[in-house]
């Protein structure tokens, strides 16, 4: 008894198990070889952990040669999805097995770009780096806004107030250094008065 590809011998309908076997004949006699279908396993995994999720059954046991239910890579915020580690890009799919498979649905984490600028441009400048490119849920390092000669910091854009300031960018974000120009008393006396 030979199975084919998917199949298991699984025994003969008189209960005897080997494959081979010689038979002697005392009349006639009906055997029949039984087999059953292979179930394999089909994973679905996602890398990094942190980047997405699989919607969808994501460990099926099916009969070999049959077609799985769909599932979706979902990226988490901040996170795309790039492609499953076969080289599909579709983000839902179905698969047929004919064999254990693991598929790992990969993302790649956003990058956003944080930018600082200055009101009026004569007013002062940004001590560090001004444009940051950073990667979601990261801090930038840190700036300070220096008030030129005749201007005086008077906060940011977004109401924070300090003059050196770090940011965690969840998108990109322009944020900008208030400056105000300052005001002075000229006096004129006389003497003697």
């Amino acid at each position: 008894a030979v199975a084919n590809t998917g199949y298991t011998f699984s025994g003969w309908s008189d209960g005897s198990p080997g494959t081979t076997r010689p038979e002697g004949v005392t009349g006639n006699k009906t055997l029949t070889a039984q087999f059953t279908i292979n179930n394999y396993t089909l994973t679905y995994n996602v890398t990094p952990s942190t980047g997405g999720t699989i919607s969808g059954s994501g460990v099926q046991v099916l009969a070999y040669n049959t077609t799985g239910t769909a599932v979706t890579a979902v990226a988490n915020t901040g996170y795309t999805f790039s492609g499953w580690s076969d080289g599909s890009t579709g983000a839902t799919r179905s698969d047929v097995v004919t064999g254990n498979k693991t598929l790992t649905a990969q993302f790649t984490i956003n990058n956003y770009t944080l930018t600082y600028n200055v009101t009026p441009s004569t007013g002062g400048t940004i001590s560090g780096s001004g444009v940051q490119v950073l990667a979601y849920n990261t801090t930038g390092s840190a700036v300070t806004a220096v008030a030129n000669t005749g201007y005086t910091f008077s906060g940011w854009s977004d109401g924070s107030t300090g003059t050196t300031r770090s940011d965690v960018v969840t998108g990109n974000k322009t944020i900008t250094a208030q400056f105000t120009i300052n005001n002075y008393t000229l006096t004129y006396n006389v003497t003697p008065s």
